[in-house]
């Protein structure tokens, strides 16, 4: 059980780090200019979807994935840059709720054994 919980905390820690090495990877580019901010939302994400994960509420991952999508989005998207950018927030969203997931379960089975 504490081995578990302690997987569950490094990998909580550092799935900003994987998240971000995997876009830098899928973007072939290195976005600094939102890193702080970005890397921080998610990890917020992540730590709401570990609480609804182990309360048992995937309803309430689907209202948080549709909510910073439809605030993450921006209403041009005639220019090519602006529908990268959304490609780049919606693999990130996507990971982060994969990631976050994954880590809840952690927690899951930790609370279980």
């Amino acid at each position: 059980m504490t081995l578990l919980i302690i997987v569950g905390i490094v990998f909580y820690l550092l799935s900003g780090f994987f998240i971000k090495i995997i876009l830098e990877i899928l973007s072939g580019e290195k976005n600094t200019e939102t890193d702080r901010i970005g890397m921080t939302i998610g990890y917020c994400e992540r730590l709401l979807t570990i609480a609804f994960v182990i309360l048992n509420q995937y309803t309430a991952l689907g209202l948080l994935v549709a909510a910073k999508s439809i605030l993450r989005f921006s209403s041009d998207k005639s220019d090519e840059s602006v529908r990268k950018e959304s490609e780049y927030v919606l693999v990130g969203t996507m990971l982060s709720l994969v990631f976050g997931i994954v880590n809840g379960l952690i927690f899951v089975f930790a609370f279980k054994a």
